[in-house]
């Protein structure tokens, strides 16, 4: 829903530039290391229990540069001796974002990190692999320190880069016509994939269970764990799935060739890629893959840059994303697994100014998400005079994010596997408070790590607590509940409630507006088919 104008601004708008989970020694301790199929890897203690360690910049796959970039992941090149894992690798090449602190990228960027409170292989701890935001173009897998309190409370956790922007979702006729599977794009969540597969084969030597990993991804990262629970490729390498602030299947997404009338899609995937080969001067003949490809990438930044109208994302490309994932939902054919879903109150308060100043636009704009179906949507949130239109646009934007909870909760429920869906309302009494519940704040709680102008309230201490210990238990047993907090039952159709996580602590029903913009949507999507 909005899906161009969400992604955009989907990513931590927060202070905390800084990364506060890197972990140090506390005393003198035998060397932390491990045995993967690549190597010997050395990482470091943290913390005070004897057995905590984390291991920082590992290669899950062989960079994607020159002739491999895109192309789908490879394995990582094994090494000999000892490699050091005590800093993060690189990030993937974007260009920088007002959200959050830049740091220069590179296109060998395919790293993760493991934390881990037990480092012995018969630990048998239940893993979260987190995928971060930043709307498929920007961020890195060390954005938000989950590694270190998670990991205390019992899990493995496992941060990882993916490539983004026009290097992680190009599509080109060209390449299409490369691929064996007639398909292109859509790296970036190839390398999620690969990166899930690396921990299927190596989580074991760091205390964790591969039987039991559960997907955990906030806005962009949530979109592509969606997409992934969609995709026949996902089958067996995870068990579980945490979607905070982002979904894929009540909306509809950019296809690689069909054109799509709705949800601001204006162009199609290889669409995009001949549009960005041409502003490289690249033409359409025999070499000019060979010539994309040996493109300086700053050369690629800098095109990509200077033609706003550029958007790069993940696509329906008929093989990672077989089809729309609306219908692969609607049909029951994404994985049957426990999802813990949701979205925090004031999403959109932090996304910026916008263009939407008048009634004229705003109908042209709701033209543009639903079609004929507008009015319907107008009708849910009307306006009489331009005054209202900023103000409704933004409670519409942050509500799309609940409406597409809720039609997840709802898809799950349906085809018979549990779902807990929350919405997040705690807001910052102190300077952040004219911002309420915005976008990724829920992650502050879940890090325990917050920005420099946060200004502490009482009650901060407990409800970082209890959302680490909701979403730590689900980890390990698709279950929320744990002996003690307030009990958060999973959705049930029959009586539409999400559950409250800020001021008020509990089960609350579905506002009105929020279940007939669903409605709405579920007209639209249906009008595609």
């Amino acid at each position: 829903m909005h899906r161009k104008l969400v992604l955009t601004a989907a990513c931590l708008i927060c202070s905390q530039l800084c990364y506060a989970g890197v972990p140090v020694a506390g005393h003198e301790e035998q060397p932390a290391i491990v045995k993967t199929q690549q190597g010997l890897l050395e990482g470091i203690h943290f913390g005070s229990e004897p057995h905590a360690a984390a291991f920082l910049g590992i290669p899950y796959a062989a960079p994607p540069i020159r002739e491999l970039r895109w192309k789908p992941p490879q394995p990582a090149r094994r090494w000999t001796g000892t490699r050091q894992a005590i800093s993060f690798g690189s990030p993937c090449l974007q260009l920088p974002a007002r959200w959050f602190q830049y740091i220069e990228g590179n296109e060998d960027c395919l790293y993760l990190n493991v934390w881990t409170n037990d480092l012995r292989s018969d630990a048998n701890r239940p893993v979260l692999v987190y995928f971060h935001g930043g709307s498929n173009t920007q961020g890195y897998s060390q954005m938000t320190p989950l590694g270190p309190p998670l990991s205390m409370l019992g899990l493995v956790v496992v941060s990882a880069n993916y490539r983004l922007g026009p290097f992680g979702f190009l599509a080109h006729p060209d390449l299409t016509a490369e691929s064996e599977h007639h398909s292109s794009g859509n790296y970036g969540l190839l390398d999620q994939l690969q990166a899930l597969k690396w921990v299927k084969e190596n989580i074991r030597e760091f205390g964790g269970d591969p039987d039991r990993v559960t997907v955990m991804g906030q806005s962009a990262g949530a979109v592509d764990a969606c997409l992934l629970m969609a995709s026949p490729l996902s089958q067996d390498l995870f068990r579980g799935a945490i979607l905070q602030s982002g979904e894929c299947q009540d909306t509809l997404n950019e296809d690689i060739r069909v054109p799509i009338e709705y949800n601001f899609i204006d162009t199609t995937g290889e669409a995009s890629g001949q549009r960005l080969a041409k502003d490289l001067g690249v033409s359409s003949d025999a070499g000019a893959l060979q010539k994309l490809r040996q493109t300086p990438a700053n050369k690629i930044l800098k095109a990509w840059k200077n033609d706003p109208k550029l958007t790069f994302g993940a696509i329906v490309d008929g093989w990672i994303v077989p089809k729309q994932p609306a219908q692969i939902f609607e049909e029951g054919n994404q994985m049957q697994i426990p999802t813990l879903v949701g979205s925090n109150a004031d999403e959109a308060t932090v996304f910026g100014h916008t263009d939407v100043k008048t009634v004229v636009e705003y109908k042209r704009r709701l033209q543009q998400n639903t079609g004929k179906y507008s009015d319907l949507e107008f009708q849910a949130y009307p306006v009489s005079s331009d005054a209202d239109v900023s103000i409704r646009w933004g409670e519409l934007e942050s509500d799309e994010f609940a409406c597409g909870a809720y039609s997840i909760a709802q898809a799950m429920t349906k085809s018979g596997a549990k779902s807990y869906l929350y919405y997040f309302t705690y807001v910052d009494p102190g300077k952040r408070s004219p911002l309420g519940a915005h976008h990724g704040e829920e992650l502050f709680f879940l890090s325990d790590s917050f920005p420099n102008d946060w200004e502490p309230a009482e009650k901060d201490e407990y409800l970082g607590d209890l959302i680490r210990d909701y979403w730590a238990e689900f980890v390990k047993t698709g279950d929320p509940n744990s002996h003690g907090a307030p009990k958060w039952a999973p959705y049930n159709s029959t009586s539409p409630e999400y559950f409250e996580i800020g001021g008020h602590i509990g089960p609350r029903p579905i506002a009105e507006r929020i279940r007939r913009l669903e409605a709405v949507m579920r007209q639209t999507i249906r009008e595609q088919k």
